[in-house]
């Protein structure tokens, strides 16, 4: 996909003077004026990549981390150990934490919809055959940015990860730790504050990754 880039163009004011009797082209001065506008807004949107950079990455990191109990609740486990249940205080505790963390990160509808995935993970976690061992998302590797003024574009992949045990209809119990890439596209605004948040997000596996 190529980058499109906001372009104006200069204008000159034209300025008659009718009791003179003589017309006076200001082109020169507008133009130069104009240029300058256009190059320091430019310059503006240039200097805020990093910054939208960073923003998505930490909104990124904040909802898949809150996909799983606060490292705190979760123990080191020998070879073969099976974890325990996340009791019920600790599953109160990730969902308020999880939904402190998206508010911080996206805007209030999209904080909404990345909600629902917390939720019926916090949900899984109330099975007693299911045991959630961590998520996160371990890299980010950005295909394009784009800022206009406060508002930007995003494209990334996300390398996630997830760790989790399950029992098995014989009993046994078996741990998975599957890693994925997965195709991300956001769009950023500023909040009040004058923050970046997500205001949209969308992803798939990246081709030939998947479950």
């Amino acid at each position: 996909m190529k980058r499109t880039r906001r372009t104006r163009m200069a204008v000159g004011a034209l300025a008659l003077t009718a009791a003179a009797g003589a017309a006076a082209v200001n082109w020169s001065e507008s133009a130069s004026g104009d240029q300058q506008t256009v190059a320091g807004a430019v310059h503006s949107d240039a200097a805020q990549l990093a910054t939208v950079k960073s923003a998505f990455t930490a909104a990124i990191q904040a909802d898949r981390a809150a996909d799983a109990p606060p490292a705190g609740a979760l123990h080191p486990l020998l070879a073969g150990q099976v974890a325990p249940q996340a009791a019920p205080q600790v599953r109160q505790q990730q969902l308020a934490g999880g939904l402190a963390a998206l508010a911080a990160h996206f805007t209030p509808a999209q904080a909404q919809h990345e909600a629902i995935g917390l939720r019926n993970a916090v949900s899984y976690e109330a099975d007693p055959a299911f045991r959630n061992l961590g998520a996160g998302a371990s890299k980010v590797a950005f295909t394009q940015v784009a800022v206009a003024g406060s508002r930007a574009t995003v494209q990334a992949q996300v390398t996630v990860w997830a760790k989790f045990q399950q029992r098995q209809p014989n009993g046994s119990w078996t741990t998975a730790s599957p890693v994925n890439v997965m195709t991300y596209t956001a769009t950023l605004v500023k909040n009040a504050a004058g923050q970046w948040v997500v205001s949209s997000l969308s992803g798939d596996f990246a081709p030939g990754e998947g479950p």
